[in-house]
Formats: C-alpha cells, structure tokens, sequence
C-alpha cells in the first residue's frame, strides 16, 4: 500500500519500554522510522536516556531518523515540535507512537486504512488505534466521539499546522462561558478541568490543546473496538507517575483480532448510548460523578458476570 504518513516515535528515559515498542513495530514491518528522544531533565535520568537511545541505534530492520534533544522540553512541547518538523518534511499524516504504546501487528495496516479513508472527510481530525472496553454499539470496528485519543494515533497536516496550541484568551472565553463547559464536556466531564488546570499551568498537555482545536473546528474522532495498543505505563514511570489504570485494558490486545479487512464508520452522528458510557471513564472529581460512575462500572461488572455464568451454566 502506497501512503504518504510518517511513523513517529517519542522517546525519554524508559528503555524497557521503549524496547517493547520497537519490537511491536518490527512485527509491522515499517520501512522508515522517525524517533524524537527528549533530553535528561536531571542528571539522575541521563543514563536511563542515553540506554533508550542506544535501542534506537540498534535497529537494523528499518530505516530511521532520529533527533536527540539536548534540553528537556517536556511531553507536550516534544510532541508538538516533532509532529509539526515531520509534516513540514510534507507528508499529509502521521502516524504517532509514545514509549509506553505498544502496538500489536495489525495496528500500522489499520491506521493506514483509516487515514486513507477518512482523508478526504472534513468531519474526522484524528484516529486512534486505541480500544476502551465498551460495549460494541454499530456494525462498524471503529465508532466516532468528539475526544481524541493520545495512545497509538494519527492526525493530517491541514488539522494539525492550523492549530493554535498557545490559545490562552480562547481556552478563558470557553471556560466562562458555562454553556460552551457543557458542550466542551459533552464526551466527558473531566474536560473543562483538564482545559482550566492547562491555562493555571498546573499541568502541560497537548491533547487538552488538540481536543479544545478539534471542538472549535466542529471535527471528529475515530476509536477502535477492538484495542490494537496496550499501554504499559501504568506501572508508575513516565511523566504522570500513574499505576491504577482506569481503562481497564482488553487482554486480548496481543494481536487475537486478525482482520482482514477493516470495517470503518461512514454514519458521522454519534451514538448516544455508546457516548454515555465513553464519559464513565472521563468523570471530573465530583462526588456525584464519582458515584455515578461506580454505580455504572458495578452493574456492568454484575451484568457480565450474570452472562459468563449463563455460557458456564
């Protein structure tokens, strides 16, 4: 299949885990590769940066460019830069990767046939590889919400270059205005918190950026059912230090779903019920959303109990 996407990889100070992404994408059999290493943020990480690169220098199965970075700029910032240096090499999309996503040996073919397919649609903005474990609601093996996914994604140059990712006076009209929170918060409750905790800089996210671009410009996004990334950060390395994971991930991500052909999502409208139970893993910290979303995760827990039992039985 000819394409004009770029496979990039973003990189720090895991080389575990970086190593289990780099075999993932060997199964796929990419023939170019684009790695964006982050500099040490301490001298304490600089062993741990210099052992990631050296697994890059090793790889002998694909070409690759890579770019070193001598200061830290932070996630965001690297994967700012890095997404918009490669569209300025004058590809058209990109195919995007962070040391903890590993993909499984579907998971190159899948984005290229979404890119492909979505590219001329002026609705879809971003794709992502990425599964949560929601109930299959349409026929199709991806479904539309408003919210991108970071983990195993893609975007387009026209999207991605006319985005304003330092949009302060913007993200502030938005945010007092309570019935744009509502709409902004449509996919998920948590969002107007992630937008405001960006502009107080408490935290630096490009995806709150991205997503808050991608609802101003009316655009879309695609998700897989069926999860063709597992991410392996949950174990309390990288930049958000985080060890519970609340996606709880399929575990048949490995590569059991072989497809021959992908079914893609032609129907733009979304799903109401498949969006009511997106948001349960998007919640703010309410104590009525917390609840809410208990109630909601149990009964799923009893209701597919009830059905094993059934298959058992």
């Amino acid at each position: 299949m000819v394409t004009n996407n770029a496979v990039i990889l973003f990189i720090y100070n895991r080389p575990d885990h970086t190593e289990k992404v780099i075999e993932g994408l060997r199964k796929n059999k990419i023939q170019k590769l684009y790695v964006f290493s982050d500099g040490p943020k301490t001298d304490s990480d600089r062993k741990l940066v210099e052992e990631t690169r050296e697994i890059i220098e090793s790889i002998t199965w694909c070409q690759v460019e890579s770019e070193y970075s001598v200061t830290n700029k932070g996630l965001a910032d690297s994967v700012i830069y890095g997404v918009s240096k490669i569209f300025s090499k004058g590809y058209k999309s990109v195919i995007v990767l962070e040391d903890d996503c590993v993909p499984n040996e579907n998971y190159i073919r899948f984005m290229r046939e979404s890119l492909n397919y979505y590219g001329s649609n002026k609705e879809v903005m971003h794709v992502s590889g990425f599964g949560l474990p929601i109930k299959k609601y349409t026929n199709a093996d991806v479904y539309i919400t408003p919210y991108p996914c970071s983990w195993g994604w893609g975007t387009w140059a026209e999207y991605w270059n006319n985005c304003n990712f330092n949009g302060i006076n913007e993200y502030r009209e938005l945010l007092n205005n309570k019935q744009e929170i509502k709409r902004f918060n449509y996919p998920g409750e948590a969002f107007s918190s992630f937008l405001q905790l960006q502009l107080d800089r408490k935290v630096n996210s490009w995806l709150i950026r991205w997503y808050f671009h991608i609802y101003s410009n009316h655009g879309k996004c695609v998700w897989s059912y069926d999860s063709l990334i597992e991410n392996k950060g949950f174990d309390g390395t990288g930049v958000h230090k985080v060890r519970y994971d609340r996606f709880n991930q399929k575990k048949s991500v490995a590569g059991n779903n072989v497809k021959k052909k992908y079914i893609l999502e032609d129907n733009m409208n979304y799903h109401t019920k498949l969006i009511k139970e997106f948001r349960r893993y998007f919640i703010n910290k309410s104590i009525k959303e917390r609840l809410k979303t208990i109630l909601y995760m149990s009964t799923g827990i009893i209701l597919e109990s009830r059905r094993n039992y059934k298959v058992i039985k």
